[in-house]
């Protein structure tokens, strides 16, 4: 006969929604947790589903999911509650932190800023999950993600639409709403680009005008600036004080 589990620490209200949820499934389908294991196909142990619904700390989403599936229960709302506890976790971690803001999104750090707080509303699963739950191979690179998160690159558009469906963001509306936002971020940085590389073009069209005018300045006699002889004031007799200097005439 299965011992009695512990009561459930009344320390963080989430936590304590998705523990006791995991164990009224377990009543529910009137299974031990060796059963569950069983289940499941050994893909984790009794002692690993016990612990899932302790309510002492958050299990690993796998975890969660696999729990659920030996239940017969709904793996989605499962997930919707370790997204939850996660996130509240995060929140008091963090108090500062804001949801995410698509439509405040005008340049690419605002666009990383408002997914690094989606990727915490959505529980802040390991990068190599993301991946892994993203499907194709390369659809959306750990490394990729990792980078974005650090604020170091941005997601191409077919990354960032992987990147939202792991995310659990399904809904058409907000995901033009972030399609809208990363469009906003291309067109800002690319006028950016052109702006730098007029600003390029600009600084070496003004070092060459400074490499002519020293050129000039050392070639003319006594050092000084030279004149050339169409803009002289008397260009008659510049042209002939070349002339005397050319011929050595007196």
């Amino acid at each position: 006969m299965a011992r009695p589990e512990r009561s459930i620490p009344a320390c963080d209200p989430d936590l304590e929604r998705l523990a006791e949820w995991l164990r009224r499934q377990r009543r529910a389908a009137g299974l031990t947790h060796r059963e569950m294991a069983e289940t499941s196909g050994h893909a984790f142990s009794a002692t690993t589903f016990s612990r899932a619904a302790s309510g002492y700390r958050i299990p690993r989403l796998p975890v969660v999911e696999a729990y659920a599936r030996a239940c017969g229960a709904p793996v989605g709302e499962a997930r919707r509650l370790w997204q939850a506890a996660r996130y509240a976790e995060h929140r008091r971690r963090n108090p500062g932190a804001g949801v995410p803001e698509p439509d405040r999104v005008y340049d690419r750090e605002g666009l990383a800023q408002e997914l690094r707080k989606l990727y915490h509303k959505a529980g802040a699963m390991p990068v190599d999950e993301m991946e892994r739950r993203a499907g194709r191979h390369g659809e959306l690179p750990h490394s990729t993600v990792l980078r974005m998160l650090a604020g170091k690159s941005v997601l191409g558009l077919a990354q960032l639409v992987a990147f939202l469906r792991v995310c659990e963001v399904t809904d058409g509306v907000e995901v033009r709403r972030w399609c809208a936002a990363w469009e906003r971020a291309r067109r800002r940085q690319e006028v950016e680009r052109q702006a730098n590389r007029l600003a390029r073009v600009h600084e070496a069209s003004a070092r060459s005008r400074r490499s002519v005018r020293d050129n000039n300045a050392s070639a003319a006699p006594g050092g000084g600036p030279a004149t050339h002889p169409r803009f002289h004031p008397y260009p008659h007799a510049a042209l002939a004080g070349s002339w005397k200097q050319r011929t050595g005439a007196s």
